[in-house]
């Protein structure tokens, strides 16, 4: 027995020198022999702390996913309601227009007033003229609208233009192409058609305002052609 303490005590001794340089563990229990008063002594021993026993594994937790939210159908989108159109009010029709008070509402024509400008001379206005002029039964010498130092007239029939007169200090003479002739103090153009001499235009200078008296005559056929070269040789200055 003795023998046999002495050997447990030995054991103890290294078995704690063993667990202070060792990695804790917990050591695997001895088999149990029968009979045997060594592992009744060692079962008998001081007991081992906490520290170095394993500790018990942990319980598996089963994490169940959370549940994915549910999506909202998109929502249909409305149909757009079609435009109201309001058809225009009927336009109301008039009643046939009374032609007796048309008439009546109508304006009443107004002579249209005679050309500005332009003047029948008298015996006395013709007087001061600085030229002369026989005119013959029917016809009438006329004023027109006065330029800035010249002035125009003409001889003529009712509405038919037999002689043209400019009194003025510059002339466009001649106007007409033809034989230029001097006699009787101022400048003629003769033309020569089908053997017939023909005074087209005269022009007369004078010493003091207005410098030029220019006469030609109309582009006039037949007796009226003959007519206003009579009056045209009969223009005189004063």
């Amino acid at each position: 027995m003795k023998i046999a303490a002495s050997a447990a005590a030995a054991l103890l001794l290294a078995g704690a020198a063993h667990a202070q340089t060792a990695p804790l563990r917990t050591p695997p229990p001895a088999p149990p022999q029968a009979g045997s008063g060594v592992t009744i002594d060692l079962n008998s021993g001081p007991p081992v702390p906490a520290a170095y026993l394993a500790p018990p594994p942990a319980p598996e937790t089963t994490v169940e996913p959370e549940p994915e939210p549910e999506r909202a159908a998109p929502a249909a989108a409305a149909p757009t309601p079609a435009p109201t159109v309001t058809p225009p009010p009927p336009m109301p029709i008039a009643p046939p227009a009374d032609p007796d008070a048309r008439r009546s509402a109508m304006p009443e024509p107004v002579a249209a007033p005679p050309a500005p400008g332009v003047t029948v001379l008298d015996s006395a206005a013709r007087a001061a003229l600085p030229f002369t002029a026989d005119l013959p039964p029917g016809f009438e010498l006329v004023a027109g609208r006065p330029g800035p130092d010249f002035r125009v007239y003409t001889i003529r029939r009712g509405d038919q233009s037999f002689v043209m007169i400019y009194a003025g200090p510059a002339s466009q003479f001649p106007i007409y192409s033809g034989q230029m002739v001097e006699a009787g103090g101022r400048a003629s153009v003769i033309a020569a058609e089908g053997g017939i001499r023909h005074a087209l235009e005269h022009l007369f200078q004078r010493a003091e305002a207005p410098r030029e008296i220019h006469v030609w005559t109309m582009s006039l056929d037949g007796a009226d052609r003959a007519m206003a070269e009579q009056i045209a040789q009969g223009v005189d200055v004063r």
